[in-house]
């Protein structure tokens, strides 16, 4: 029975995938409604998803097969779902994280943030959480926690040997002092050994234990911040996680009429400081939990120890060794540079953005994924090298008359980013996911699918907005730790939408934090894949990242429902029901 069942276990993806449409296949077949076949393609992409039997992208293709065989929608209308004006802004974003790790941009911010706090305790873990929300705002989650792990271990081992070196010497020029007094007090007697006592070698033993119990801690402390800060610092921006960016796509191709309410600009402006709230109370918690609020200890209050001073000097090699920044990094810093400011001042809200005073905006001819796309197009034009075309201290030109001919051959330098590199390092599953989300959110409004369930749960509307917000952020969080956050957005979502309409509240209301707080999972290794990283990076047990973590997930619920009703309600007017909001319904009915 045993051997039985481990090989149905072994198998359990194929019986999964080949069991799961026959089970729901009569509610299509006895309800014969457009509602019942769009809930049969939703509930079957739920199942595949959560239990991952296939792979999460080639779930995300199923609308292109059902909804023209089940008469929701033809083949074309699905396709071009999967590349849509949010899709495109996610390329750019992505490309961009690409070229920021080709030329190891991120391995000098962070060598660079450690130097600047130092290497005390505590601000040596804020450093760390600091510099790892940074670039998780710019470059993936998974890749800001993989530059950052061996950065924290290097320095821990180093802490942690020097500390011990510093120790030995010290019970050494203790003894050595015994010895000189043992032989002040006998005359007449030289070379004089004096063997430890039991005593003392009890005490060693236990400063050793305490030493290693001491760095085992902080190695765990300060590995999970770095994983908790990329989780929370991929909040802060619009194309820092991939919840936010279908968010986005869900409120565009729900509500087309919302005169672009979520842009980098409007998403930064409320996320970032719910994003520096976070990161201080994650601080504080893991400081306490694993430092203590030793305030002479921590925050080394008076002389730096000569262990810290040695990691610094580490540090500090380990910097210099990456030499000044080339040409290829100045340029995709000022590209970078150049796209962020190019997303805030498109349409800050508060006055005309370039793009209405240049291009007609009443028909948003320019968005956030045209600004992605001309950076992006930049990176394939500019050279890695400054072009040089004759020698330094003379004009002779190095390009041979028999080269102008075509009789030899001209070396020219590489683009800043190549189409292989790109190819390679490009996460085309997380675009098709994007896709597959789109073209699910389309096939319920037109299949009416999503009218139905709001109605059905316009039972909700007894409860009050701010409760409903909490308990869903907090349904989602929990959810997020056992499934893929991207996917329990694409679930959530639509039906969010759906609520939001027939209870007449803003969709962004409940929208908006409960797409943040499926980023808020810090208790298992399977909730994030930079909690799986750390997990096995560090060692970790479940309980190690479990106590923090649910504290943690606690937290997050509360910082973004209050986020919300403060400063996101005076941005997004989110005590009112917009007249955009509308319009699903109006057109289902």
């Amino acid at each position: 029975m045993a051997k039985s069942m481990k090989r149905l276990w072994d198998y359990r993806n194929y019986v999964i995938t080949i069991t799961t449409p026959f089970l729901i296949l009569p509610l299509p077949l006895i309800i014969k409604t457009s509602e019942a076949k769009c809930g049969f393609v939703f509930i079957l992409m739920i199942v595949y998803w959560c239990t991952e039997c296939l792979p999460l992208a080639i779930t995300a293709l199923l609308p292109v097969m059902f909804f023209p065989m089940m008469g929701i929608m033809t083949a074309e209308q699905v396709s071009i779902q999967y590349f849509s004006d949010t899709t495109m802004l996610g390329v750019g974003g992505l490309m961009v994280a690409i070229a920021v790790e080709q030329w190891n941009l991120h391995k000098r911010l962070a060598l660079a943030m450690v130097l600047v706090v130092g290497v005390k305790p505590a601000l040596l873990m804020l450093g760390f959480m600091s510099t790892t929300a940074i670039l998780s705002m710019g470059i993936s989650n998974i890749a800001s926690t993989a530059i950052m792990l061996p950065i924290v271990r290097a320095m821990i081992e180093h802490l942690s040997k020097t500390e011990a070196e510093v120790e030995v010497r010290e019970l050494q020029q203790s003894r050595e002092m015994g010895i000189l007094q043992v032989q002040e007090s006998k005359d007449g007697i030289c070379n004089i050994q004096v063997e430890p006592s039991p005593e003392e070698l009890l005490n060693a033993e236990q400063r050793r234990l305490k030493h290693d119990q001491k760095f085992l801690s902080l190695t765990k402390g300060m590995s999970m911040s770095v994983c908790y800060a990329a989780s929370i610092g991929g909040t802060a921006t619009l194309t820092g996680s991939i919840p936010n960016l279908m968010l986005k796509g869900q409120i565009d191709k729900t509500f087309p009429e919302n005169g672009d309410v979520i842009n980098y600009a409007s998403w930064f402006g409320f996320s970032f400081p719910n994003m520096v709230l976070m990161l201080i109370l994650c601080w504080l918690l893991l400081q306490f939990m694993y430092l203590g609020f030793n305030m002479k200890n921590t925050y080394g209050c008076g002389m730096i120890r000569s262990s810290q001073q040695e990691a610094y000097q580490v540090i500090k090699y380990e910097f210099r060794k990456l030499g000044s920044m080339n040409f290829a990094e100045s340029c995709v810093v000022m590209l970078f540079i150049l796209l962020v400011l190019l997303w805030f001042t498109r349409e800050p809200g508060f006055i005309p953005g370039w793009a209405s005073l240049l291009f007609n905006q009443e028909k948003k001819f320019v968005t956030d994924g045209t600004v992605s796309i001309f950076v992006t197009f930049m990176f394939f034009i500019i050279p890695s090298k400054f072009p040089r075309c004759w020698h330094a201290g003379s004009l002779e030109i190095t390009v041979s008359t028999d080269s102008l001919l075509g009789g030899g051959e001209v070396k020219t330098p590489a683009s800043l980013l190549n189409w292989d590199v790109v190819q390679k390092k490009m996460p085309w599953n997380i675009l098709l996911l994007l896709g597959g989300a789109f073209a699910l959110a389309k096939g319920s409004e037109v299949s009416n699918l999503s009218f139905w369930l709001g109605q059905n749960l316009l039972p909700l509307g007894n409860i009050h907005p701010v409760a409903l917000s909490f308990v869903l952020c907090l349904v989602v969080t929990m959810l997020t730790e056992i499934c893929n956050n991207a996917v329990i957005s694409t679930v959530f979502l639509p039906i969010l939408a759906s609520m939001a309409t027939a209870l007449k509240v803003h969709p962004l209301s409940i929208m908006l934090p409960t797409s943040i707080s499926s980023s808020f999972a810090f208790m298992f290794p399977v909730a994030t894949p930079p909690n799986a990283i750390t997990f096995n990076y560090a060692n970790l047990k479940i309980m190690d990242m479990a106590k923090p973590g649910l504290v943690l997930n606690l937290l997050g619920v509360v910082c973004i429902n209050f986020a919300v009703q403060t400063w996101g309600t005076a941005m997004f007017h989110l005590n009112e029901f917009p007249a955009w909001a509308n319009v699903t319904t109006s057109q289902t009915a």
